[in-house]
C-alpha cells in the first residue's frame, strides 16, 4: 500500500486522535520528568556542578552524567583551534591548489594529534593507520578482515590496560580509543574498496589520498564514518558554499545549547545510570516515557556531532551521508539502522552483508549474514554484556520484521484482509501487528543507552506489569507508528 494512498484512507478525525495522543503522552511525560529534577537532584550519587549563572538557571544545577557528551565538549574547548584551522586551509588550497587537498586533511589532523597527544597513543594511532594501507597491497580481503580483528582485540587491550591509561590520562585515553575504532572503520573501507576495484581507477588510491582520507580531521574522532567511495568521489572545484558551511555548523552548536539548556531542568541522562530515579515516575506507564526521552537526548547528541563534522566534509566537496533522523519519526528497526548512522549502515551493508548474500540468496543466508553482521557491530562496539544484549535485540527485532513483512506481502493474506477489513482496515491491521514489533525494537535500544539494569528494567515494566499496562502501551505505540507512517507520507 504506497504511504499516500495510505493518508488518504484515515479520516482527519482519526488522524487528529493518533496525533494527539503522540503530543499528549509526550508532553505529560516531559512534565512529570521535570518534576522530579529535585529529587533526582538530592538522591543523586554525587552533586550535579552549578549550572550556567545566567537567569532563569542560575540556581539550577547541570546532570553532566552523560560522559560522550562531556568528553566532546572538553575536545572542542580543546580542539576548536585546528577546526578553524582546517577551514581556512582548505580555503586557500581550494582556491589556489585543489590538488593539494589531500595534503592539506592530512597536516592539520598531524598537527592536532602531535600537539595534544602523548608519543605512545600517537604511535598507536599511526601503526593502525599505515598497516591498513599495507595491507591493502596484498589484495585479500580476508587479510584485511584479519587485520581488523587484530586491532579490535588490541583497542580492547589497551582499554583495560591501567598502566597506559595512567600514563595519558582520562580524557586522552577516550579520545584515543574512539579514534582508533572510527580509523579501523576507515582502514577497512579504503583496503577493500581498492581490492574491489582492482586495477581501476589506481590513482584513487595513492598513499596520499589515503592519509588525507584516514587523517581527515573533521571525522578523526566523532565520526560520522564516511566510506572511501564517497570520499574519493569528492568535487574539486573551487565553488564554496560559505553560508551553508555556516549554518551547519551554527546547526550544530544551536542544538548543543538546547541540550545544555535541557540539562538544567532535565536531569534525563542521570536517570538512564540510576535505575531508581526512573522508579520515582508514578506508574509503570509513564515510566516508559523516560525510555522514550532517553532516546531522543543520545539522537540529539548525534546531530550535534555529526552534524558538525557533515557541514565541513560538504564545504569540502565531501558527499557525506546525511544527518541522523529523529528517533521519533522511525517506527521499523530497519530504518533505525539506515536513517540514524547512514555512513555506518552503508559500511556493514556494503562490507559484510552484501559480501555474505544477495538479493537472491535464500532466507537462511540472509539470516546468516545479518547474524554475522551485528556479531562485528557487537566486537566493534565493545565487548560488553549490554552491547551483547543490545546486538542480540537487533537481530531477532530485524529477523521478525522480515518475517513481518513476508507475511503481509503474501496473496493469500492480502486476499483475507481486503474481503473482510477493507483497505482502512488492512491499514489498521497492518499498523497492530507491526506495533507488536516496534515495542521490543524501541526499547532494546535503552539496553545501548542506559545498559542492562535500565535496559531489564523498562522491559521488564513494558511485559510483566499487568494486561492494562501492555494495552495502554499498545495503544500509544499504535498512536506513534501511525504518526510516523503519516509523517513519512508527506
Amino acid at each position: 500500500m504506497s504511504k499516500i494512498k495510505q493518508r488518504s484512507l484515515l479520516s482527519r478525525c482519526e488522524i487528529v486522535v493518533y496525533f494527539g495522543v503522540y503530543i499528549a503522552y509526550i508532553a505529560i511525560g516531559l512534565s512529570k520528568i521535570y518534576g522530579l529534577r529535585d529529587q533526582i537532584a538530592a538522591k543523586a550519587k554525587y552533586q550535579f556542578p552549578k549550572g550556567w549563572s545566567l537567569y532563569p538557571i542560575a540556581e539550577r544545577r547541570r546532570d553532566d552524567s552523560n560522559d560522550e557528551l562531556e568528553n566532546f565538549g572538553d575536545f572542542i574547548a580543546k580542539f576548536w583551534p585546528f577546526y578553524l584551522l582546517h577551514a581556512v586551509v582548505q580555503g586557500v588550497i581550494r582556491w589556489k591548489w585543489p590538488r593539494f587537498q589531500c595534503q592539506g586533511f592530512a597536516v592539520v589532523s598531524a598537527l592536532a594529534l602531535g600537539f595534544n597527544i602523548d608519543w605512545t597513543s600517537g604511535l598507536v594511532l599511526a601503526l593502525l593507520i599505515g598497516s591498513y594501507y599495507l595491507v591493502s597491497l596484498a589484495s585479500s580481503k580476508l587479510t584485511v578482515w584479519l587485520l581488523s580483528v587484530g586491532w579490535i582485540l588490541c583497542i580492547n587491550l589497551m582499554q583495560k590496560n591501567a598502566w597506559w591509561t595512567d600514563r595519558v590520562g582520562y580524557s586522552e585515553y577516550v579520545l584515543v580509543i574512539i579514534t582508533m575504532s572510527w580509523s579501523l572503520l576507515r582502514g577497512c573501507s579504503y583496503a577493500l574498496t581498492k581490492i574491489a576495484a582492482q586495477k581501476d581507477h589506481q590513482e584513487r588510491y595513492s598513499l596520499i589520498q589515503y592519509l588525507g582520507y584516514a587523517l581527515y580531521f573533521p571525522c578523526l574522532t566523532y565520526g560520522p564514518i564516511i566510506s572511501y567511495q564517497r570520499f574519493s568521489h569528492r568535487q574539486r572545484n573551487d565553488q564554496q558554499d560559505w553560508l551553508g558551511f555556516a549554518g551547519g555548523v551554527l546547526r550544530s552548536a544551536f542544538w548543543w545549547l538546547v541540550m545544555q539548556c535541557a540539562l538544567h531542568y532535565f536531569y534525563i541522562h542521570y536517570m538512564s545510570r540510576d535505575v531508581h530515579m526512573v522508579e520515582l515516575m508514578d506508574s509503570v506507564f509513564w515510566q516508559h516515557s523516560a525510555g522514550y526521552f532517553m532516546g531522543q537526548f543520545f539522537f540529539l547528541y548525534y546531530v550535534i556531532t555529526y552534524g558538525l563534522g557533515i557541514a565541513f566534509a560538504r564545504q569540502d566537496g565531501i558527499p557525506a551521508p546525511k544527518r541522523p533522523r529523529c528517533i521519533g519519526r522511525i517506527h521499523f528497526y530497519s530504518d533505525m539502522w539506515k536513517y540514524f548512522d547512514e555512513g555506518l549502515y552503508e559500511f556493514l551493508f556494503q562490507h559484510i552483508y552484501a559480501e555474505l548474500c544477495t538479493r537472491r540468496s535464500s532466507p537462511a543466508a540472509k539470516l546468516g549474514a545479518t547474524a554475522l553482521t551485528f556479531a562485528f557491530v557487537f566486537v566493534w562496539h565493545g565487548c560488553y554484556t549490554y552491547v551483547l544484549i543490545w546486538s542480540i535485540l537487533n537481530f531477532l527485532c530485524l529477523a521478525a520484521e522480515k518475517l513481518f513483512k513476508a507475511l503481509i506481502s503474501m496473496p493469500g493474506y492480502q486476499r483475507w484482509t481486503q474481503r473482510y477489513l477493507g483497505e482502512v482496515g488492512s491499514q489498521r491491521l497492518y499498523a497492530l501487528l507491526a506495533t507488536q514489533l516496534f515495542i521490543p525494537a524501541a526499547f532494546s535500544n535503552v539496553y545501548f543507552i542506559g545498559g542492562q539494569e535500565i535496559g531489564d528494567f523498562l522491559m521488564r515494566g513494558a511485559y510483566l506489569s499487568g494486561l492494562g499496562n501492555y494495552m495502554a502501551l499498545c495503544f500509544c505505540s499504535y498512536c506513534f507508528f501511525q504518526c510516523s507512517e503519516l509523517l513519512l507520507a508527506k
